[in-house]
């Protein structure tokens, strides 16, 4: 019982969180969107600006920054106390259905065999077919998982975490630090992170289409889950790994958007005759 409801708990605050980090909706009922995102040397340029902005952003973060900041520290640290249980339930409920998930669809997801194709043949099909959100979708995608994958490497040689395969019995409560052997890479889990970066990205740019959200967010959580059911991961690494994915994924996406973007408002003149108003909004 006291299990279940710090899952629970857990869950909510996750929700909580997700919640609070969703860009606010523009109240208009049309809107043409006119960003044009190029292979080029700005683009490439984009990817050390975007970097050096994650780094410094907590310097501009204001209270509601803070506090999720702290709500997603504060569930690491609750799954923290919890990774054993986690990892001891997953490894009691395996099945061979269940492994053949993990090993053909949810590992792929994560480690990039199937992310990184998808992501290049948007951006191809965009190239080719001149759809602009396609191309865009595309590149920055692949900047996304490319910029998280750099701050997740970052902190995985920064605390140098065991995995729980690595001592026996499994301890989750070593981490050697940024001055152990440089074998232990665990904190946070490098297939949560860039799967979430890449699903945010997609359902970002495509929450206009219910199902694009619904679908990214499902199969990056399976694939997150997969890490604890295959003993890669511990359950906090996961966490940990998909909030920084998720996070980062939306500055990109914001980042890569900084252009003007055609809003049309339908509505009435003083007069009384029906209309629009047109004006250019900056992200």
């Amino acid at each position: 019982m006291r299990f279940s409801k710090n899952i629970l708990v857990i869950l909510f605050v996750f929700v909580s969180i997700f919640l609070s980090a969703q860009e606010n909706v523009e109240q208009v009922e049309i809107k043409i969107d006119t960003c044009d995102v190029s292979l080029n040397g700005e683009y490439i340029k984009s990817y050390f600006a975007d970097s050096w902005n994650v780094l410094k952003s907590p310097i501009r973060w204001k209270g509601r920054q803070w506090g999720t900041a702290a709500a997603v520290v504060g569930v690491t640290v609750v799954l923290y106390s919890l990774d054993d249980y986690i990892r001891d339930f997953a490894q009691r409920n395996q099945t061979d259905d269940l492994d053949n998930a993990s090993k053909y669809v949810f590992e792929p997801l994560g480690s990039g065999i199937i992310t990184l194709p998808l992501t290049i043949g948007f951006y191809a099909y965009g190239a080719i077919a001149k759809k602009q959100r396609a191309t865009r979708v595309g590149l920055t995608g692949i900047k996304a998982m490319t910029v998280t994958a750099v701050f997740t490497y970052a902190l995985k040689y920064a605390t140098q975490r065991h995995r729980p395969y690595e001592d026996d019995p499994p301890n989750p409560r070593i981490w050697e630090g940024p001055f152990g052997s440089y074998q232990s890479t665990s904190f946070p889990s490098g297939h949560s992170s860039v799967v979430w970066a890449t699903a945010t990205v997609f359902a970002t740019e495509y929450k206009d289409k219910i199902w694009v959200p619904i679908m990214s967010y499902t199969l990056a959580s399976l694939a997150s889950a997969s890490r604890v059911y295959d003993d890669k991961h511990w359950a906090s690494d996961v966490f940990f790994g998909a909030a920084l994915g998720f996070f980062i994924g939306k500055f990109v996406h914001w980042s890569t958007l900084k252009c003007p973007e055609l809003i049309i408002i339908p509505g009435v003149s003083a007069t009384g005759h029906p209309g629009f108003t047109m004006a250019y909004q900056l992200k």
